[in-house]
């Protein structure tokens, strides 16, 4: 074999090699594409969860201090309407005799 064959062959054989070796990167890109996607569904899917736990826990949270808003507010309307029950009787006797003095 003369010289000029053996640097063909050796191209040659360069060129297979950096095939093979490119072939063998783009497979081992791939597979880690698929891997970071995977995870990165992993934790989208753990955000997700732990936000609807988050908003879960506010709505639970926010129910809990309204009804103890409304229930407050209802015993303040309950002894307001006591204290007016318990002033009705002189409100009534103030006006009728506002009524019978001055008619």
């Amino acid at each position: 074999m003369s010289m000029l064959e053996d640097i063909k062959a050796a191209e040659k054989a360069a060129d297979e090699l950096k095939k093979e070796k490119t072939a063998a990167a783009r497979v081992l890109l791939r597979e880690a594409q698929e891997e970071a996607r995977k995870e990165a569904d992993t934790l989208v899917a753990k955000a997700r969860e732990a936000a609807q736990k988050t908003v879960s826990e506010a709505e639970a949270k926010a129910h809990e201090q309204a009804d103890a808003f409304v229930a407050q507010k209802a015993e303040e309307d309950r002894q307001k309407a006591e204290a007016a029950r318990a002033r009705l009787d002189k409100a009534v006797k103030y006006i009728m005799e506002k009524v019978v003095i001055e008619c």
